[in-house]
């Protein structure tokens, strides 16, 4: 199949491209998450400004990257990607609600719309160690929660890789044969290479 000549191919190929810049926008976020909130570990008052931007944009990552692999499931229907993604489903949705907290901040200041829709309204937003806090949620946004991302865009590529190869096999098993062949002798010469050039 010619991914320039399908476009549902070519949208997914996009998609995953995306997914794993998103990934490493979120691996560099969370270095300058560590780096804005060394020496105020413990605090118990509201913090402002950069460490929020921080924490927003590395929301943000976890949202493109829970909407690209909810778009690559729904075009591809691929059993083992909608499975990982229904596992990471809670935490996902965790991490978009918090990034909607941060982006609608001000809905939920005293007498904005939202205000009265927070569980603890007097928990706006906070940061305690590696947790963001508001109106009485606490979202993990530390290096834990960094793991667990990685975990979930790994499982998800493994998956789609071994859903591709189930549907070339069932279209065409000796194309896939071709391909693993191809695939293991440019590994092979890879390999090959590398060594000569030490």
């Amino acid at each position: 199949m010619n991914a320039s000549q399908n476009p549902d191919t070519m949208s997914v190929i996009i998609a995953v491209s995306n997914l794993a810049s998103y990934f490493e926008a979120a691996r560099h976020q969370q270095r300058r998450i560590q780096t804005a909130t060394k020496g105020q570990r413990g605090w118990r008052k509201p913090t402002r400004g950069r460490i929020f931007n921080e924490v927003h944009f590395y929301l943000i990552c976890w949202a493109r990257i829970a909407r690209l692999a909810k778009f690559i499931a729904r075009r591809t229907r691929f059993r083992r990607a909608g499975f990982v993604l229904r596992r990471y489903l809670t935490d996902l949705e965790e991490r978009r609600e918090a990034r909607d907290h941060l982006e609608h901040f001000e809905d939920r200041l005293p007498g904005g719309p939202k205000h009265g829709k927070l569980r603890v309204r007097g928990d706006l937003l906070n940061l305690l160690g590696d947790f963001l806090t508001y109106g009485g949620r606490k979202i993990d946004v530390g290096p834990k929660s960094l793991a667990l991302l990685k975990a979930m865009v790994d499982e998800f590529r493994m998956a789609l890789l071994f859903d591709c190869v189930e549907e070339l096999h069932k279209a065409d098993p000796n194309r896939l044969t071709l391909l693993l062949r191809r695939a293991a002798q440019d590994v092979h010469l890879a390999r090959l290479t590398k060594q000569f050039q030490r």
